[in-house]
């Protein structure tokens, strides 16, 4: 009978069924409403799954939810009804635990016995087939072996610990491991705080003060100290490790002999921005130092302080060490013996045990959180790592860094030098007034007054130069980005094989330029919004037609407006001189490339752009005067 002709012959709402492929599992996937008779429930339900032919349990809670969905127009499908029994595999005799495990045990708990085997079992799915285990063997004994810290109690078949620790169970084996240990220097004993034990009861302070005082403890144990952080264990419902249950007292050692810094320093932390927020980057200048300036005075070691271990042994404490100090340039040993002047003007530093003053800041390592932002007003700076993401470098001379630059500000008066490469993934820029070398950029911004030579490759980069761009030494590729410089280009390839937009050329403007050019458009719309006002006839015929009152208004509205055309054709002479000087300027200057120029790169000299639209091999382009075009030989 199909769904329809049941509909019309049943006056009782009627689910249909569908089950799982494996058979295990009932569920209900159609519904119809009932015509009169009895609505949806559990009883019908269950009725219509007998009726079925199904003879396993029904789920009572999914039948209830079923109906339940049914009647409030809710989702059904997805709910098992009726669930198959599984086989039951055979199953070896295990350990059971007596409690959590993952709480500790104390000594004489007992906290595991036998669990015994498990005889395999026949399964039946809900359409009636017998499912057979698939394991057929017959479960042998466990053979247990004890480990450290546990023994077996006989008569309560158990298994105890000799310890307060944690119950470990693997491979049948079974041991203890401690939950508190004595430190090699023997002067704390430290251990994880739980808040109960494997079987629920609480742990206090004079639990764990007994288990310390076993171990050997004879120094005053703090219940306090205790009691507070097994109250926060149990708040957070975790245990606390690594916690110091019970602490002598370290030996303190002498301070050894040190310098006492007489110079202005940086803050070591950071500095607070104008919000109060602290910037952990900027930690000011580094600071300078005059000629006969006093630098530094030496201090002597001090004698230690003894400690106490847990058994209440005393242990004796180091005196420190006398610091030898090694004079570098510019420094001075005062007469005194231990007073130190400078010899010139620089940056006084400490290196080594070599106090110098120095006109190049030596930074050992990376720039990042444990050097923050460096700056000298004088000088320079050498960096003998990298300058981490983020950072910022100054110096009013030359930045020599030894490692690589990434995504950080740099400013240098002169030369730039990277060893390594200059990668800016995350921002940063470099600005020189003299020229910028590096072995590789890779999506780096560069502004340079003088030369940038890149010794490889140049990807995704923006670099603008009052000199020359040189990439010849290594490989010499040009990858993508904006290349621009004002007295030439020199390069081994540019552009990629896959077309990789990239643009070079022959910059000529200045900012004088776009100044000129600002103000003659705001000169000649003063212009034609006066002439939209007074029209353009001639003055006379203007005030011709205008009263007399008026006259003298209008008298200053034509003045105005001459002065302004008369700073039109100024602005407009000087424009076309500074075009003139450009196009000199551009006259001799050379995009020169030793291999290959591939398609998607952009020539451009000023404003004109020419697009590579097939691969060329060796050319140079340059400006033609006379056509006034870029052309390439």
């Amino acid at each position: 009978m199909t769904d329809e002709e049941a509909l019309k012959t049943s006056p009782d709402a009627i689910f249909r069924f569908s089950m799982s492929e494996d058979g295990m599992k009932l569920g209900v996937n159609r519904y119809f409403p009932p015509n009169g008779g009895q609505g949806p429930s559990v009883a019908l339900l269950k009725a219509q799954v007998a009726a079925a032919g199904v003879r396993l349990p029904v789920d009572e809670d999914a039948a209830k939810r079923i109906v339940e969905a049914v009647k409030t127009g809710g989702e059904f499908r997805g709910i098992t009804l009726v669930r198959g029994i599984p086989p039951q595999e055979p199953q070896e005799a295990a350990l059971a635990g007596l409690g959590n495990l993952e709480f500790p045990v104390f000594p004489e708990d007992r906290f595991l016995r036998f669990r015994p085997a498990t005889e395999a079992a026949d399964g039946q799915s809900i359409d009636g087939r017998i499912l057979h285990p698939k394991g057929t063997f017959s479960p042998k004994p466990v053979k247990v072996t004890v480990g450290d810290n546990v023994a077996w109690d006989p008569a309560k078949e158990a298994y105890y610990s000799q310890v307060w620790g944690m119950a470990r169970i693997r491979d049948n084996k079974i041991w203890v491991d401690p939950v508190a240990h004595i430190t090699p220097d023997e002067v704390e004993v430290v251990g994880t705080i739980f808040h109960k034990d494997f079987q629920d009861k609480p742990i206090t302070p004079q639990r764990i003060e007994k288990e310390l005082r076993d171990m050997g403890v004879l120094i005053p144990v703090d219940l306090q100290i205790l009691a507070e952080k097994l109250r926060q264990a149990a708040e957070m419902s975790m245990p606390l490790p690594n916690q110091v249950l019970v602490q002598g007292a370290h030996p303190v050692p002498g301070r050894d002999g040190w310098l006492e810094s007489l110079v202005a320093t940086r803050e070591e932390t950071g500095t607070e921005d104008e919000a109060g927020r602290l910037d952990f980057r900027d930690r000011g200048v580094y600071p300078m130092v005059s000629t006969g300036q006093i630098i530094g005075r030496l201090h002597p070691p001090t004698p230690g302080e003894g400690g106490i271990d847990i058994y209440g042994k005393t242990i004796p404490a180091h005196a420190g060490r006398e610091l030898k100090i090694t004079l570098g340039e510019n420094v001075l040993l005062q007469n005194d013996g231990v007073t130190y002047s400078s010899k010139a003007q620089g940056v006084a530093v400490m290196e080594q045990h070599t106090l110098s003053v120095t006109q190049c800041l030596l930074v050992q390592g990376n720039v990042d959180l444990n050097s923050g932002n460096v700056k000298v007003e004088h000088g320079s700076i050498k960096i003998l790592g990298s300058i981490q993401a983020g950072f910022s470098v100054s110096a009013p001379r030359h930045v020599l860094v030894e490692g690589s630059i990434e995504s950080a500000n740099v400013y240098a008066g002169g030369l730039v030098e990277v060893k390594g490469g200059i990668l800016m993934p995350d921002g940063g820029e470099i600005v020189s007034d003299g020229r910028v070398i590096a072995n590789y950029a890779v999506g780096a911004r560069i502004r340079a007054k003088h030369d940038v030579v890149i010794a490889n490759e140049i990807q995704n980069s923006a670099i603008r130069t009052d000199g020359k761009l040189v990439a010849l030494s290594g490989k010499g590729t040009v990858q993508g980005g904006v290349i621009l410089a004002r007295k030439g280009i020199e390069v081994n390839e540019l552009g990629s094989e896959l077309g990789v937009a990239t643009t070079v050329g022959i910059i000529v403007e200045e900012a004088e330029d776009e100044k000129l050019r600002e103000e003659r458009i705001k000169v000649v719309q003063a212009i034609k919004k006066i002439e939209a006002t007074l029209g353009t006839e001639p003055p006379e015929a203007l005030l011709a037609r205008t009263s007399e009152a008026k006259r003298p208004a209008l008298i200053s509205i034509i003045k105005h407006r001459k002065a302004l055309v008369q700073r039109r054709e100024v602005l407009s002479g000087k424009i076309h001189r500074l075009q003139q000087r450009h196009q000199e300027e551009m006259q001799g200057v050379t995009i020169k490339v030793k291999k290959f120029i591939h398609p998607g790169t952009t020539i451009a000299f000023g404003k004109t752009r020419k697009k590579v639209e097939k691969r060329l091999e060796a050319s140079t382009f340059y400006w033609d005067v006379e056509k006034r075009d870029v052309l390439f030989r």
